[in-house]
Order: structure tokens, then C-alpha cells, then sequence
């Protein structure tokens, strides 16, 4: 078995240091992308968000917020299918933002805002949407998925939509955390691995 030497991981780390670029058919249209190792799904979308991109009921003149967006896929599909909307895509990692950032500007999507947020910590608290979408991460708490349920209602118009995809062994979470906060909850789609649920702002 040969053994990788300092010099070999030196050299592979320059290729690793290089952003990875790519391109990827979403509903039909491409996109292109710019990433980087450290960030969530670098190589290639991920299937949770193109499941759940296959779902949502995008309306032209909905506005939305992406909550944890990566690098960008979710509201960059929304403001392309959502022309006459504003749209807000946040995170907390400062990395995921600033490929966001370069992805909405390389896509031409000038109806994107892509801004380093906690949550809604830092979202203009006189702005509502009538499409919230996410990703939700498996590990970060249950307190903090209420959290954002709850900041999401919020910030809301009456008649708007949050959808979410989880794994699995979330689904059921989702179904009462969304009926807690909402009053409502719909199971849009099950999947082997993955579940979308929505719930709407009555």
C-alpha cells in the first residue's frame, strides 16, 4: 500500500484551494455554479433541494426568503421562477454567503439579496414574504427548527407557504411543530430518504 506523502497532499491541496465550478439543469433550466470545499454540497446539488424544488407551487409575483441557503440554489430558483418578486436568501456562514452572492450575480438574477443572517436575527423586520423555503439541517436543535418556525410566522403575509425538507426521521417533528405554530401542515411528498412537508400562514 503506498503511503501519501507531504509533498502529495501539498500539491492536491492547490487543486483543493481552487474554487469547483459546475452546472446543473433545476426545473428544466441551467444554472451555474461557483463553490468551495467546507460548504454543504459542494460537487453538485443536493437531492433534498432538487425534491423539493420538484414541489413548491412558485407564483410570479410571490417574494421569499431562503433560510440557510448555501450557496444558493433554493432562492435563486425562486427569483427566477418568481420575476416579478423580491427575494431574500440568508445564512449564517459567511462562506455560503459570499458564493451566494457571486452565484445569484453570475446567473443574472438581480431580484436575488443574499445577506449573512442567524435565522431572521438580521432580516429587516418590516419585510414579509409569501414563500418561505429551507433545507433544514438534521443536527442543529430542536429548539432552533421552533425558532425559525416561529420567527418565519412572523414575518409572513397571511395566505403565505413554508416549505421545508427534512430527512425522514424528521417528518414527523415538521408535522407537529408546524401544526403548533401554524395551525396546519401538509405532507407535500415522502420520498426513501427525504420528506417535504408545508404549512400555510391562515
Amino acid at each position: 500500500m503506498t503511503e501519501t506523502t507531504l509533498a502529495d497532499l501539498q500539491k492536491r491541496a492547490k487543486l483543493w484551494r481552487e474554487d469547483i465550478t459546475f452546472s446543473e439543469d433545476v426545473l428544466g433550466k441551467p444554472f451555474h455554479f461557483r463553490t468551495t470545499w467546507g460548504i454543504f454540497s459542494p460537487e453538485k446539488l443536493d437531492d433534498g433541494s432538487l425534491m423539493l424544488l420538484d414541489h413548491i407551487d412558485f407564483r410570479a409575483d410571490d417574494s421569499s426568503i431562503d433560510l440557510g441557503c448555501g450557496y444558493g440554489v433554493l432562492g435563486m430558483t425562486a427569483a427566477r421562477e418568481c420575476p416579478n418578486g423580491e427575494h431574500l436568501l440568508i445564512d449564517k456562514d459567511f462562506v455560503a454567503v459570499e458564493y451566494a452572492k457571486i452565484n445569484c450575480k453570475n446567473n443574472g438574477l438581480t431580484n436575488a439579496q443574499v445577506q449573512l443572517s442567524n435565522g431572521f436575527n438580521d432580516v429587516d423586520k418590516a419585510r414579509k414574504f409569501s414563500l418561505v423555503m429551507s433545507n433544514l439541517p438534521a443536527k442543529v436543535g430542536k429548539e432552533q427548527h421552533y425558532l425559525y418556525l416561529l420567527d418565519a410566522y412572523e414575518r409572513m403575509e397571511v395566505g403565505a407557504r413554508f416549505y421545508v425538507v427534512t430527512i425522514n426521521g424528521l417528518r414527523q417533528f415538521m408535522k407537529r411543530a408546524f401544526t403548533e405554530v401554524f395551525g396546519n401542515a401538509d405532507k407535500v411528498k415522502q420520498g426513501k430518504t427525504y420528506t417535504i412537508t408545508m404549512a400555510t400562514k391562515l
